[in-house]
């Protein structure tokens, strides 16, 4: 003769609770849980493992400010400077502007350069023209000089390149005179994207 099993329904219950937990349960929480149950900002920083969020799941330009690390761009944030204060000379009867200070910019990036320079020069008032040019642009400064009349130039031209150049300074001298070119300097800010037009 057979014994039936019996128990009472909060046995049962508890008896089934169990199997779920440890059978089942992680499945059937996975399947129901989503977004819309988690709270606002419930998910912290301890929560989410090291390493894991990758690029694909940021969206373009979203990331700003303190968060990023501007040196650690390629060609982006790293501001450069060149500066020489003793004389270049142009000689005189000089009609092609001839380099007075080159900065080497090493990598891709968008840059404003700012170039600035002392001119000095003896004999008759003749004008001297100074270019900045950068890849394919360039800035021009005008400015008439002579042993009583000694000026100071300043180019700015905007440029991006797509690799390594130059940012050149160069600076004619059409008079009878030796022209000097003295405290110069360019300096490149980076800048995080270029938008330039040139007006006819």
């Amino acid at each position: 003769m057979s014994k039936k099993l019996r128990g009472s329904p909060a046995i049962v219950i508890a008896v089934i609770a169990l199997f779920v937990a440890i059978g089942g349960g992680y499945a059937i929480g996975a399947g129901f849980i989503g977004t819309g149950d988690l709270k606002n900002q419930a998910v912290t920083n301890k929560k989410i493992k090291k390493k894991t969020i990758k690029g694909n799941r940021v969206a373009n330009d979203t990331i700003t400010g303190q968060q990023v690390n501007e040196s650690s761009l390629s060609g982006a944030g790293t501001g450069l400077s060149i500066a020489q204060d003793t004389a270049a000379t142009v000689p005189a009867a000089t009609t092609d502007a001839q380099p007075v200070l080159t900065l080497q910019v090493p990598a891709a990036g968008s840059y404003l350069f700012i170039a600035k320079a002392v001119l000095a020069k003896g004999g008759t008032q003749t004008a001297v023209q100074c270019f900045l040019s950068a890849g394919g642009d360039s800035d021009r400064s005008l400015e008439a000089v002579d042993a009583s009349n000694n000026t100071t130039v300043v180019n700015t031209v905007p440029h991006t390149f797509t690799g390594a150049g130059t940012a050149v300074l160069a600076c004619d001298n059409p008079g009878g005179a030796t022209l000097f070119v003295t405290n110069t300097r360019i300096s490149a800010i980076p800048l995080g994207a270029l938008s330039a037009t040139t007006l006819p």
